[in-house]
């Protein structure tokens, strides 16, 4: 480089980083700590929270070369050119960087952007001590919300793009199938849209305290007895987080009032079963989520971003355990064994 005498080199800055390793396996290793191009951000991070779909990779075992975690909030600390963030800025993080040129983009669904990065799966994530973010993609934190705090905003933002599509409003009565995080955020944002009912399935005992805490109406242990338990009561929506194997799908159908919508948001491992025939007759609305858009003057996770200062009380004890990120092993183990009782696990790096 530059400036160098002949035979010294300059150290490089790194940083550490999570790392996938062998099923059910994380390590922690030494990245590079790179400047941010033009139109993007650093960030320190403070917050990144460990999502159903990073259990996915755990379990199967994801490529080393990529840097997990999705749902961060950090601080920037440096900025490329082009960039009016201030440094020092708390954010959170959307996780996509997009091109804002392709139909997709120019129509708001911007999660299906032709040219798309997802942050934490095919782009560098957040379970590091730094992540590169387009500008884009950050926004800046209301005033008493901590930047560990901003870690919620993406799974709101899930819920915000869920419940929009599902129709929920004023005098709304919905049912969730499953009490995970994302189940959980979304009675809150159900209740925050208008909805006077909200039930949800639980399978664990700390879920369902911790779904009642949050206002559901009512838990009941699967759909199957909720649908027994609310026979008679139009259910206007259904919003499905369970995915795997289950047959929250068929369920969804069953429980919900002949034109309703059911919101698919868990990840199905594989194909299932449709009940073809109650949708025809019903004309069941079968709407698939993922993620969220900008199908407005405002983004969805900016709309999320905001709604962590009204929601933060309720939102904070979702999070159940926090790690430090040399600690990645015990936090992965942490989720992925619900009689630990955890719903969100943290790290901190």
């Amino acid at each position: 480089m530059e400036g160098c005498k002949p035979g010294i080199m300059l150290a490089v800055s790194t940083m550490r980083a999570v790392a996938w390793a062998d099923p059910r396996a994380v390590e922690v290793v030494e990245r590079d700590l790179t400047e941010p191009p033009p139109g993007w951000v650093r960030l320190r991070v403070a917050g990144a929270g460990i999502c159903g779909s990073d259990l996915h990779s755990y379990r199967r075992g994801g490529p080393a070369v990529n840097t997990p975690g999705h749902e961060v909030g950090g601080v920037v600390d440096a900025v490329g050119d082009g960039v009016e963030v201030d440094t020092g800025t708390n954010v959170s993080v959307e996780p996509v960087a997009v091109c804002f040129r392709c139909y997709e983009c120019l129509t708001g669904q911007t999660w299906h952007c032709q040219n798309r990065v997802f942050l934490g799966g095919d782009g560098a994530g957040g379970m590091a001590e730094s992540m590169l973010a387009p500008a884009t993609s950050v926004y800046a934190l209301p005033d008493r919300v901590s930047p560990e705090d901003g870690s919620l905003a993406e799974p709101v933002a899930v819920a915000v793009h869920a419940v929009n599509e599902s129709g929920i409003r004023l005098g709304s009565r919905a049912v969730i199938l499953g009490a995970g995080t994302v189940g959980l955020v979304n009675t809150l944002v159900a209740r925050r849209a208008g909805a006077t009912e909200v039930y949800i399935t639980a399978r664990h005992p700390f879920q369902a305290e911790m779904a009642l805490a949050l206002g559901a109406t009512a838990v009941f242990p699967d759909g199957e007895t909720a649908r027994k338990e609310l026979k008679g009561l139009p259910v206007d929506a259904v919003i499905e987080t369970v995915g795997g194997t289950a047959p929250t799908i068929s369920e969804g159908i069953s429980l919900v009032r002949n034109r309703g919508t059911v919101v698919m948001l868990g990840a199905f491992q594989g194909d299932v079963a449709l009940p073809v025939t109650p949708i025809l007759l019903k004309e069941v609305r079968l709407v698939g989520t993922v993620c969220y858009g900008r199908p407005g003057p405002r983004s969805e996770f900016g709309m999320a971003t905001d709604l962590l200062d009204e929601l933060l009380e309720p939102l904070e004890p979702l999070v159940t355990h926090t790690f430090p990120l040399d600690r990645a092993s015990e936090a992965f183990q942490t989720a992925d064994d619900k009689s630990s009782g955890s719903i969100k696990v943290r790290l901190t790096p």
